[in-house]
């Protein structure tokens, strides 16, 4: 008798998540008289295109609710959902999240909700991004870039501007950033080709794989394996904790 109603439970919560709501928003702003852009979102994909010659911000948003029919969309977007795009002050500010209160109920219910955003704006632009869970994509952007990412794989191309990332959890694949880099990183691999400037990476745990940088590099390492090749100013291994260490190519002066 357990037998059968633990199985039937398990029947009847399958059934719950076997259906979803799905809903389409997009939202625009102009950039004029605004130097950055924020973004605060929450759990779902995130994908940043810098454009030149564009004058707005464009978010494109996908909600998707997993245990919830489309009749009770609406309704769950009015308790629960936070989606909208501002200036404040001289910056653009878009904020895509599932409130905290949703977020506890999940964890006793059946029903799971994220946000996937697709964002377009100027390529001269600064951006600011805090992000809770779910990958992230940021290209093409001649600004700064300041990313503080929960968790998830992270990829950057073509960022001009200074990158500085703190990340929890997750692999960071970065190519083509101009600047200099400062990452502080929980877990995870990092994988960094071509940098422009200065290299300095705090790491929790997880492999390091550094090549083709101008200007110098820093380490500090708990665990995990380091690969350097080719830097044309100083190495410098703080600390290089558990794991392999190879060094290859360095112009300037290595210390470890």
């Amino acid at each position: 008798m357990k037998k059968i109603a633990f199985f039937s439970l398990i029947f009847l919560f399958s059934l719950t998540m076997a259906y979803a709501a799905e809903s389409h928003e997009t939202l625009t702003l102009p950039s004029a008289g605004c130097s950055a852009l924020r973004i605060d979102s929450g759990a779902g994909d995130l994908k940043v295109q810098g454009k030149e010659g564009l004058e707005r911000i464009e978010a494109s948003a996908i909600l998707q609710v997993r245990g919830i029919s489309e009749s009770e969309l609406q309704q769950f977007k009015k308790e629960h959902v936070i989606l909208k795009l501002e200036k404040i002050g001289s910056k653009a500010v878009l904020t895509a999240k599932i409130d905290e209160k949703f977020s506890l109920e999940k964890l006793f219910g059946s029903r799971e909700a994220y946000i996937d955003l697709t964002v377009s704006l100027p390529r001269g632009m600064d951006l600011d991004v805090e992000d809770g869970s779910g990958d992230t994509t940021i290209r093409s952007l001649d600004g700064r870039l300041d990313l503080e990412d929960g968790s998830g794989d992270v990829t950057l191309d073509e960022i001009a501007g200074t990158v500085k990332i703190e990340d929890g959890s997750g692999d960071l694949f970065l190519a083509n950033l101009k600047n200099s880099v400062e990452i502080e990183d929980g877990s995870g691999d990092i994988d960094l080709k071509d940098a422009g400037g200065d290299v300095f990476i705090e790491d929790g745990s997880g492999e390091i794989r550094v090549s083709r940088i101008r200007g110098s590099v820093k380490i500090d390492d708990g665990s995990g394996d380091i690969e350097i090749d080719g830097v044309d100013m100083d190495v410098n291994i703080e600390e290089a904790g558990s794991g392999d260490l190879e060094i290859l190519n360095v112009k300037g002066k290595v210390k470890k």
